[in-house]
């Protein structure tokens, strides 16, 4: 299973870094500003800036492409596309209801995270792609976490615990990832709104659609 659809988001993702670097009045136009009226591209344009430097920039491609992969192989390329939309329009309409600027897109990755973990909390088998998706996955909801609660260090620590704990217990990982997703929501984190807007729209199909069938072909 290819991840075209990922490798296209991470090129466009680069070569808007590459934008706004080189020209320097970009993230203030594209930016997310609740202050301004009728300028309706930035409902879309603060995905394509990452206002807060270059670990911001270099964090976002890193993640993009390591949780964009896991996902569009697990749940093919229509699925990441609505779980990358769902995450960025709960991200974007809390960010407007709190009136936060800002940019980058976080949010979206977060929309794939939440419906990844709802998918492998659903799945039975405890594969090799199960258990390292789930280590991705988790492990990126312990960054945000640990860095929205408690700073770059108590991130770290999150990081390191939830890669020992995966390959002992795979399943009572994923549901503290969703206990970290309920925590940054109530502490009016955007990236909790984003993942609890993937994992109820991924939980959705699980209950009432078709089953989803891993993309990955058996072996």
């Amino acid at each position: 299973m290819t991840t075209r659809t990922t490798a296209t988001a991470v090129a466009v993702a680069t070569a808007a870094a590459v934008v706004q670097y080189t020209v320097p009045a970009a993230i203030p136009a594209l930016q997310r500003d609740p202050t301004t009226t009728g300028e309706w591209w930035r409902l879309v344009t603060p995905l394509f800036v990452q206002t807060l430097g270059w670990y911001q920039v270099a964090t976002n491609l890193v993640t993009l492409a390591l949780v964009g992969a896991v996902t569009e192989r697990l749940l093919g390329g229509v699925r990441w596309a609505v779980l990358f939309a769902a995450g960025t329009v709960g991200g974007q309409l809390a960010a407007f209801a709190m009136r936060e600027p800002g940019g980058g897109d976080s949010i979206a990755i977060c929309g794939l995270a939440g419906g990844l973990v709802v998918w492998l909390l659903a799945e039975r088998a405890d594969t090799a792609a199960d258990v390292w998706a789930t280590g991705v996955v988790v492990c990126y909801v312990a960054a945000l976490t640990g860095w929205g609660l408690g700073g770059v260090r108590v991130a770290a620590v999150a990081v390191v615990a939830a890669a020992l704990v995966v390959p002992f217990a795979r399943r009572a990982a994923l549901a503290c990832a969703v206990g970290c997703a309920l925590a940054l929501a109530v502490a009016a984190d955007l990236h909790g709104v984003s993942l609890l807007s993937g994992m109820a729209l991924q939980a959705y199909r699980q209950l009432f659609q078709a089953p989803q069938q891993s993309a990955v072909p058996p072996a």
